[in-house]
């Protein structure tokens, strides 16, 4: 067994033992620092390990809380009390351009094209709290549940520490230029299906091949990955979430009202519940 999933079993052990209180306050510094390094050992950047440690921990406690959640049974009342209109107070102000360039360039739109509100998700394709999310059907839910009302768009949001989520990311993006859009959506649920997060999921070879599984042609998708075709737009999209939404991890959700321009946040993987409140407090 590798040393980061012995890691993460002596984690889970301590949570089956104590409540999520306890664990979520006495995580042993040792056990976090042992995670920490073993990512460290693999990203081999020095000069960024502080940057990874503080990422990593808050990533690891992050989990943590959400444990108590993995029944689908959290009190979401204490999640998202935010004001619509507060929402971007730390952050620049979004305009009427601003919006409309996040919700229709670059981006192809999943539902409905008129919904009252756009659901769009920030993710790194090696993610595991993005797996989760993907996995849940929570975003299908959403969409089932606001047929009329919500739209869906996934951007590309790799994080520098996962050694695959650049790659991984114009993988998606070149499946978009050289199939039908559908395509990038159902890459991207099997992208998430078959990762294995964190532990460099696949090489160019193996995501060409899930991809040749959908039908997509795999001597183009080859070439454009190679070509590094879409290297500019994964980062811009990149950047849009950050400078837009204080955007720092991943899945980082945001709700935009296409009528008032009204926006809000849910980041990480959260129960239906939670989108549900956030997307009715902007519905007008």
């Amino acid at each position: 067994m590798k040393n980061y999933q012995f890691i993460t079993l002596i984690v889970l052990i301590l949570i089956g033992i104590g409540s999520t209180h306890y664990v979520l306050s006495q995580v042993p510094d040792k056990i976090v620092g042992k995670m920490l390094a073993i990512e460290y050992d693999k990203v081999g950047w020095i000069k960024n390990y502080v940057k990874i440690n503080k990422i990593q921990k808050e990533q690891i406690i992050e989990w943590l809380k959400q444990y108590e959640a993995q029944n689908w049974n959290i009190d979401t009342q204490n999640i998202v009390q935010e004001n619509p209109k507060q929402a971007n107070n730390n952050w620049n102000t979004i305009s009427l351009e601003q919006a409309k360039k996040v919700i229709w360039e670059n981006t192809y739109v999943l539902w409905n094209p008129d919904a009252e509100i756009s659901f769009v998700e920030y993710s790194d394709l090696e993610c595991p709290f993005c797996k989760r999310l993907h996995e849940s059907w929570t975003i299908e839910q959403v969409l089932k549940e606001y047929w009329d009302k919500v739209n869906f768009i996934f951007k590309q949001f790799p994080l520098g520490f996962h050694p695959q989520a650049q790659m991984e990311a114009e993988a998606a993006l070149c499946v978009w230029d050289i199939s039908w859009s559908d395509k990038y959506y159902e890459f991207i649920t099997n992208v998430f299906k078959n990762s294995k997060a964190n532990w460099n999921s696949y090489s160019i070879e193996t995501i060409v091949d899930l991809a040749w599984n959908i039908w997509v042609d795999k001597e183009k998708l080859s070439a454009c990955i190679k070509a590094w075709t879409n290297k500019e737009l994964a980062k811009q999209q990149t950047q849009e979430g950050s400078s837009l939404f204080g955007i720092t991890w991943t899945p980082w959700n945001v709700f935009i009202n296409n009528k008032t321009w009204e926006w809000s946040k849910l980041p990480w993987a959260y129960p239906f519940a939670s989108f549900k409140q956030k997307i009715d407090s902007l519905i007008k």
